[in-house]
This record gives C-alpha cells, sequence and structure tokens, in this order.
C-alpha cells in the first residue's frame, strides 16, 4: 500500500530533523549539565557522583548518566559540545528506529494514510520531543522502549518475550517511574479484545507477557542492586528530593480530573503545548488545539465500535492522565505520552475517514483530510516557533547569563565555598562547587533543613550559610527576604543581565520563560570577603 520510499523518507525525517534543531538552536539543557556532572566525575574516576566523596544519587536516569559519560570518555572531559554531538546523534538514531517499528506496526495493523499523517506528522513536528532528544535529556531513549514495548503488544502473532524483556528492562534502566507507561500499556492490551464473526480473535499471551516482564526485571535488576550498595537507596535522591514539593493526592481530586482534562483545566493540555507555555506569549488558540487533541485521545476509548488498537492507546492514555496531573510536570516528561496520544488520534481519524469512504461521503473525506493537515501545520508551526525561542534561550540567556555566573564562580571562589542556588545546571557543572540547590537535588543537607521545617529560601540560607548566593531579582524580591534579612549577612558583589538582549528581538514565542531566566545576581557572605582571589 505504501512505497519503500515512503517509509524511509519518513525514518530519515526522524533522524534528520532533531540534528537540524539541534544546528540550529545550539540549546543544551539545564538539566543535563546536573547529570553531566556526575558522567564526568565517572569519567575522572571520582564515581558516579555530584560532589567526589558524596555518594548522593543526583540523577533520575541511569542510561541517562550513563551514555553522556560515554560520549565524555570518548570526546574528552574539556569537550561539552563534541560530547553532546554524540549524544544527539545516538538519541537521532533511537528516534529514527522508533519510527521504523512503529512504521512496520502500522502495516501489520492496516493504518491508512490519514492516520500515518497524523501520527507521523505530530511525532516528527513535536517540539518538546525534538528538543529533549537533542539538548541532553534521556527522552529520545525513552520514546524509543516505550514505541517498541506497545509494537511488541500489537504483535499480529502476539508479543516475543524476548523482545519485551529488552523494552520493559529499558524503561526501568531510562527513568524509574517508567513503570507507570508500563503499566498503562500492558491494561488495556489484556482489557480490550477485537473480535471477528462474535468470536474473541485476540486473548493475552499470559506465558509470554509472564516471562517478558521476569526477563525486564532480570535486566533491571543489576542496576537497582547496585544503586542500593553505591547509594544506600535504589530510589534517586532527586525523587526525595521533589517529594517534599509534590501537592498531595487527594481521592476526590481524582475523580475530578476526567471533568477537568474534558473541560481543558488539566495538565494534560501539556502534552501538545510549547516547553513552559504557562509563562505566557503563546498564542491563546494553542490551548484551544491542545485541549481538542488531549480530549479525544484521553475519552475516545469510550466509542463503542472503533478499532481496539486506537481504543487501547486512548484508554492507556486516560490512566496515565492520573499520574501526570498527580505530579509536578515538567516538560521533559511529556514525550512518550504525546506519542501515546498521537498513535491514539492516528487510529481514531483512519477510523473516521474509512467510515466516510465506506459510506461515500465525499465532503467528509475532504473536511478530514482538512482537518489532519491543519493539525499537522500547527503542530509544525509549534515547531519552528519553539526552535527560534530555544536559540534565543541558548544564545542569550544560557551562554550569556546562566553559564557566566559558574564561570565566575569557578574563578573567584575559594576551595570549599559553597554556593545556594535553584538553577543547578550551568551554575553548578561550570563552577564545581560544592552546591545547596532548591530544592535538594544535589544536597541531602537542604533535604534535611526541608523536613526541618525550612521551606522558605531564607530559611535555608539561614540554616546552611552558604559562602554564596545565586538569586533571580524576581527571588531576592520575595516577602520573606524582608520578614527574614538573611541577606543582610550577604554582599551583592556581581550581577547578569540578559532583559536588554532579548527586549532586541522584535518576535519571540514564548518570551516571559526567556525573560524569567535572563537574569542572575550573586551574592558573598560578608564574613568570607576574604575569600575571593
Amino acid at each position: 500500500m505504501f512505497s519503500v520510499r515512503s517509509k524511509w523518507l519518513v525514518v530519515l525525517l526522524a533522524f534528520l530533523l532533531p540534528l537540524a534543531f539541534a544546528g540550529f538552536t545550539g540549546h543544551a539543557w539545564e538539566d543535563y549539565f546536573i547529570t553531566l556532572r556526575s558522567s564526568r566525575n565517572l569519567v575522572e574516576g571520582h564515581g558516579l557522583v555530584f560532589n567526589p566523596g558524596e555518594r548522593v544519587h543526583t540523577f533520575t536516569s541511569p542510561l541517562g548518566v550513563l551514555l553522556p559519560a560515554l560520549c565524555t570518555g570518548i570526546a574528552g572531559v574539556d569537550h561539552e559540545e563534541a560530547a553532546l554531538w554524540l549524544f544527539r546523534l545516538i538519541n537521532a538514531a533511537l528516534l529514527a528506529a522508533a519510527v521504523l517499528l512503529v512504521w512496520r506496526r502500522a502495516d501489520t495493523l492496516r493504518l491508512g494514510a490519514i492516520g500515518r499523517l497524523v501520527f507521523f506528522g505530530l511525532m516528527l513536528a513535536d517540539a518538546k520531543l525534538t528538543d529533549f532528544a537533542i539538548n541532553g535529556m534521556e527522552t529520545a531513549v525513552l520514546v524509543f522502549f516505550v514505541l517498541l514495548l506497545w509494537s511488541e503488544l500489537e504483535a499480529p502473532a502476539g508479543p516475543r518475550a524476548g523482545w519485551l524483556a529488552v523494552a520493559l528492562g529499558g524503561l526501568m534502566w531510562t527513568r524509574p517511574d517508567a513503570f507507570i507507561l508500563v503499566g498503562v500499556l500492558l491494561v488495556p492490551h489484556v482489557w480490550f479484545r477485537p473480535r471477528q464473526n462474535g468470536e474473541t480473535a485476540f486473548r493475552p499471551a499470559w506465558s509470554q507477557l509472564a516471562r517478558g516482564i521476569l526477563f525486564g526485571a532480570v535486566i533491571y535488576l543489576p542496576w537497582f542492586i547496585w544503586a542500593w550498595w553505591y547509594y544506600g537507596s535504589p530510589v534517586p535522591h532527586t525523587i526525595i528530593a521533589k517529594a517534599a514539593y509534590t501537592p498531595p493526592v487527594h481521592l476526590r481530586d481524582l475523580l475530578y480530573l476526567p471533568w477537568q482534562v474534558f473541560t481543558g483545566q488539566s495538565a494534560l493540555l501539556d502534552l501538545f503545548l510549547p516547553t513552559y507555555w504557562i509563562f505566557g506569549g503563546w498564542p491563546p488558540a494553542l490551548t484551544q488545539f491542545a485541549h481538542v487533541l488531549t480530549v479525544i485521545a484521553a475519552f475516545a476509548w469510550l466509542v463503542p465500535g472503533w478499532p481496539a488498537v486506537g481504543r487501547r492507546l486512548s484508554l492507556a492514555v486516560f490512566l496515565g492522565m492520573f499520574y501526570l496531573c498527580a505530579i509536578i510536570l515538567f516538560p521533559w516528561y511529556n514525550p512518550p505520552w504525546s506519542v501515546l496520544a498521537s498513535l491514539a488520534l492516528a487510529f481514531a481519524a483512519d477510523h473516521v475517514y474509512t467510515r466516510a469512504v465506506v459510506a461515500s461521503r465525499a465532503w467528509l473525506k475532504v473536511a478530514i483530510r482538512l482537518a489532519c493537515g491543519f493539525i499537522v501545520v500547527l503542530q509544525a508551526a509549534q515547531w519552528v516557533a519553539s526552535a527560534w525561542q530555544m536559540r534565543m534561550q541558548q544564545t542569550v540567556v544560557e551562554n550569556g547569563a546562566r553559564r557566566p555566573v559558574g564561570d565566575w564562580l569557578r574563578l573567584h571562589a575559594a576551595p570549599g565555598d559553597t554556593v545556594f542556588l535553584e538553577p543547578l545546571g550551568y551554575i553548578g557543572y561550570y563552577s564545581r562547587l560544592k552546591t545547596y540547590d532548591f530544592p535538594g537535588l544535589s544536597s541531602p543537607e537542604v533535604v534535611a533543613a526541608v523536613r526541618g521545617g525550612a521551606k522558605s529560601y531564607a530559611a535555608l540560607i539561614a540554616k546552611l550559610k552558604p559562602t554564596w548566593i545565586v538569586l533571580r531579582p524576581v527571588e531576592a524580591a520575595r516577602p520573606e527576604f524582608s520578614q527574614h534579612p538573611v541577606l543582610n549577612d550577604y554582599a551583592l558583589v556581581q550581577s547578569w543581565d540578559a532583559s536588554p538582549q532579548l527586549d532586541a528581538i522584535s518576535i519571540l514565542p514564548g518570551r516571559p520563560w526567556n525573560e524569567f531566566e535572563a537574569q542572575y545576581q550573586l551574592y558573598r557572605r560578608k564574613s568570607s570577603a576574604g575569600n575571593e582571589h
């Protein structure tokens, strides 16, 4: 039905588009440098730690730290850009492999041209997926294993235990919360069973599923045991630190959540919106666009007679929303869920179009084609706008404001100095200082202080007494510093402000987020004035 040329063109686009995005933007995510500091320490022989001598699990993804370590070992510890490009090539190759998996499974599932247009259009033009595949995060690895798992579960002959194990083990090696993704794919796989002539045509291959899960656990077990031995706990310290600020989940909220999703008042909108869109600076119509897509993706499983494959995907999105809307939803968490939602939309669109063809309704076929084309065009426009935004973020903010703070501290701070800050990545990596970050991703001291009741910046600074403090002006202006004037013990020694450069850019989608990250003030403890050299 589809030419070999079409398949390989889509695979090639999946490989080249992220690299083109990387070449244009040069974007390296803030959190990547948190992980990279541990990767570099491993390569330099200090162990897989943020601070040499402190066995603290300061990263979330095992593969997310080990692959950059491999790339750093190949490129050299002082060649961060070359190492990142190696990591980008790996991620781009994994996205291309994921697209090939989906194309082949789409052949066996008889997904038509409209469905493929919707899925591959939404996936390839997903700005967050593209960006977090090249900016140093583990997103592309996660998406590959998610689609490998889905492809195996939907195999006509049933899933193969070996490939299930690779998918399940790979997911857990990528993110410790990936068992949620596994669960939301397995439950619909067991529940929805397509029928032919009134007879069940599909039954779960229980033995294969059980063996796949068992072997997947065996694949993950070495890391689980090693992390428990090395860090004293298999739970990443990043999760422990964030837990203190994750809002509690109440049963009433969970019961009300489907209505919130239906009315467009939930975090599920993030699946089809730009990074940190909540800061503003994007057309309001984008939220309406995201609202329509998420409602269809999350509730299509309720429609009788729709293809069972699509209903299983939709139910996976529906189940996943209870997790996504119960946590602090960072943008790099979205892409695997966006991919599942896009697949659900693809099968929904293909089903509606097929029925229009059978009913010989020419006007409906044209309307569906136009609607699907519009969806892809709008997604692509968002991709282009995000590429421009991230180019400015990297050029003006990261290279012009955030990294210089770390470089300055590297030159002027004394050995043994400590620094309190929230943006841990660039500043922590380039300064090499002992960090007291908020909410304590790298610092058990901060977590202990928070548990002791010191939850504000002012209270933490008073408790920990760092040598240096890095604050955004909006943070320094918080009322807490008037109520607890700990900054009186510090002197403002340096400021960085990239706002004038941002102001000079006439068109900048999502400008408020860039502006929020563009200003920093550096304070030194007055009793440490003699430490500068």
